[in-house]
């Protein structure tokens, strides 16, 4: 085969079909053997394939014989690679420049126009900043062979040299062929439409599905990718992995799993229960929403109030769950230092806070002749709210977690990356005194931490009672959603939730370039307290991107990148990702922009007028515009903004917060929000404020340690913020303080606009 030659009428069917977006599609898994030439096999509703003696055609029932595309196959290798997704990430790069060339429209991120050239350059895959990417080399002269107004484009070379020649052989001859196709309806080798009668009159690619769209279980099927269906309708036969980057549906397909297994059980009649963990009851309370929107038949199953049906699933938080199944139901709510995980760590900052300042004051002038010059600079030089959040760490996992609150253990534990510098005995004696002082604290007011209550948990669980206990209230399965949320003691307890002979069945979702709970957790790591093997375990990885635009997930690329060249345990789960955006998508789409505004004032000001542009000209909700700041005190100026400037919003009280969105959305407000409260979320537009040198990351007069930790937690942020919008994205922040370091690698690759 010499050629691949597609109409321009097959070229904006292939663009707008939401199945030739990703591998991960039946559709696209059938192109990928076309393209390659490993098969003839073609079954499409409208897109005929025919081959002829040189090459072969995409047309419909439209045929623009004046306009259309041909890949030269005689110098164009791009469908030679192994990989699925990247031979599809190159198709519909390839073909959407074409939609945008025909149509008069402006190239996007990912395109370059060579000056003085009839080139164009398309980047198919996210990069960095160097000489050898790969890229895809379009000629938009090859009209000119041409003497009857036509308009074509050749595709003619991919790989790193950009000097390579295009050749108009192969054009000369698909155009001969060309005269000659006619289209017929007998043609057409029609597939059996998948969507049900229940969406039937609904256009699949007008849908703005979300993970809280109410469409039920049965219409999901119709919209998920084939890794997303091998993992739903699977059944469970020990552990399982679920990974992917921010927006890859991972949540949404650990609640079908569930409602799958669940109808599996009701219809064989066979007992069965399911528990589903997560980190806080905001979140908790989200699941249970998503839950109903998708299974009417949800409240009939679920166990709550301590009644439990034959078959059950119950949504708790870890938290919960040990206080109410492990004995330490002695624990009164007054008790608790808060009954939300998320709320007891914020409340544990204040604690720790209060511990430090005492301990400072009665002890420090005697223990800084021995202490560390490190450990001294990083007392000194550390901000206090960056000081605070690495000394939580520090006593839940080290002191707590591994070294059970003893100081002979916790003296000989081996120091994570990242972490507080200790460096001699003294720095560890004067971290322990701390610990005891905050400890005091607790005693003090009667209350426990979410750590205590885990460890406490923890500490009953080898012991005969709960042996017996468990064949009776364990589980046949536990589903751990954001498992990166979770540090280590609270990892150690789900391995002996199930039932002894469903021990293994552990299903667990995690991106661990979102904020995570423990910094020293790593595979190995999980597989141990799980108690079970790392390399049989089963591992679905979710590729496609539905939540963000190209041009967003391009951003947190870049962000991400930038980190894995600092640290050596950070990972890029978007290094092999592809998307879901049709041309109708994209047309939605905005160019990501970086803004440095004269002061801080300024930005909030600017942050508000982009977001009332925004609606206005998309006729977007403004409870789809998500504003976030990246600090308290920044927050605190916005909402006072807001209330002088009579807009309406609400205020996240917690992570992924469903109550005050669901008010926002019945109001139509704007959603304010701190850096640490939008997990889990997803708008059409989002507007980080406070994007600057000296807050994102911190102030570089930081200790080289504490300086590491930080800004290991701000990638994490960042990329966590940039991954909730869908279509745009506004970054602000103050000239004086200079732009951040974290965006450096996106401005000069032009993945973002900077304006100052």
């Amino acid at each position: 085969m010499n050629f691949i030659f597609i109409t321009y009428d097959a070229i904006v069917e292939f663009a707008s079909d939401r199945f030739f977006q990703s591998a991960e599609y039946l559709e696209s898994s059938m192109l990928c053997d076309v393209l390659q030439g490993a098969s003839t096999y073609w079954e499409h509703n409208k897109i005929v394939f025919q081959i002829t003696e040189k090459g072969c055609f995409f047309y419909t029932h439209k045929l623009d014989k004046k306009q259309g595309l041909i890949f030269d196959l005689s110098t164009f290798k791009g469908f030679e690679l192994s990989s699925r997704e990247q031979i599809i990430s190159i198709f519909q790069k390839t073909v959407k420049y074409a939609v945008r060339y025909f149509e008069k429209l402006p190239v996007a991120t990912c395109e370059r126009l060579l000056p003085g050239l009839p080139t164009t350059i398309v980047f198919p895959f996210p990069f960095t900043a160097t000489k050898d990417v790969n890229k895809i080399l379009i000629d938009r002269n090859s009209s000119k062979q041409d003497r009857k107004e036509r308009n074509y484009l050749t595709v003619y070379f991919f790989g790193n040299d950009d000097k390579a020649k295009v050749s108009f052989t192969n054009l000369n001859k698909a155009l001969g062929e060309l005269d000659k196709l006619q289209y017929s309806p007998t043609q057409l080798n029609t597939l059996e439409p998948k969507i049900s009668a229940a969406l039937a009159v609904t256009d699949l690619n007008s849908l703005n599905l979300s993970i809280d769209s109410k469409i039920g279980y049965d219409n999901w099927q119709y919209y998920l990718t084939e890794n997303q269906k091998s993992f739903v309708t699977s059944p469970i036969s020990g552990a399982e992995r679920l990974e992917g980057a921010a927006g890859t549906g991972k949540t949404l397909s650990m609640i079908l799993k569930c409602i799958h297994l669940l109808k599996e059980k009701i219809e064989k009649n066979e007992e069965y229960h399911i528990i589903f963990v997560t980190h806080s009851l905001a979140t908790k309370e989200r699941i249970i929403d998503i839950f109903l929107n998708n299974w009417s038949a949800f409240k009939d199953y679920q166990e709550k109030d301590g009644t439990r049906p034959y078959i059950s699933i119950f949504v708790t938080t870890l938290q919960e769950w040990s206080a109410d199944h492990l004995g330490t139901n002695s624990i009164t709510e007054n008790e608790y230092l808060d009954k939300d995980a998320s709320d007891s760590k914020a409340m544990q900052i204040l604690y720790i806070e209060e511990a430090l300042d005492k301990v400072l004051k009665s002890q420090w002038t005697a223990f800084k002749i021995i202490c560390s010059p490190e450990f001294s600079s990083f007392l000194s030089h550390t901000p206090k709210e960056n000081l605070l959040e690495m000394m939580q760490q520090e006593i839940a996992v080290l002191i707590k977690g591994r070294a059970s609150s003893i100081w002979d253990r916790y003296k000989e534990l081996t120091r994570p990356k990242y972490s507080i510098p200790l460096k001699n005995d003294a720095d560890k004696n004067f971290m322990f005194l701390i610990f005891n002082q905050y400890q005091k604290s607790l005693e003090r007011v009667g209350q426990y931490d979410s750590d205590d209550i885990v460890l406490s948990a923890l500490g009953q669980i080898n012991t005969p009672i709960w042996s017996r206990r468990v064949n009776r209230e364990g589980y046949n399965a536990c589903f751990i959603d954001e498992t990166h949320l979770f540090n280590i003691n609270e990892l150690s307890i789900f391995h002996y939730i199930n039932k002894p002979d469903c021990r293994t069945n552990i299903i667990f979702a995690i991106d661990k370039s979102q904020a995570v709970g423990d910094w020293g957790v790593d595979d190995q790591v999980i597989s141990n307290t799980f108690n079970i093997n790392i390399d049989t375990k089963e591992k679905h990885k979710f590729g496609t991107v539905f939540r963000s635009s190209p041009d967003i997930v391009q951003l947190a690329f870049n962000i991400l990148s930038s980190g894995v060249t600092l640290f050596t345990n950070f990972e890029n789960p978007l290094d092999y990702s592809s998307f879901n955006f049709t041309k109708e998508d994209e047309r939605k789409c905005e160019r990501p922009l970086y803004k440095l505004c004269s002061d801080d004032e300024k930005t909030i000001e600017e942050a508000f007028i982009w977001a009332d542009t925004y609606c206005k000209e998309k006729n977007c909700l403004k409870s789809n515009v998500l504003i976030i700041t990246t600090t308290d005190f920044l927050l605190k100026q916005a909402e006072s903004y807001a209330k002088s400037s009579h807009k309406a919003f609400e205020v996240l009280k917690s992570r992924s917060d469903s109550k005050t969105i669901r008010m926002a959305f019945e109001g139509n407000k704007y959603i304010l929000g701190g850096i640490d409260y939008v997990g889990g979320l997803e708008f059409e537009a989002v507007v980080i404020i406070g994007v600057d040198e000296g807050r994102v990351p911190p102030s570089k007069s930081i200790n080289g340690d504490a300086s590491h930790f930080m800004n290991y937690a701000w990638y994490n942020r960042m990329y966590v913020a940039v991954t909730r919008a869908k279509y745009a994205i506004l970054l602000l922040g103050v000239q004086g303080r200079g732009r951040s370091s974290l965006l450096e690698s996106s401005i000069y690759n032009e993945v973002i606009n900077f304006e100052e």
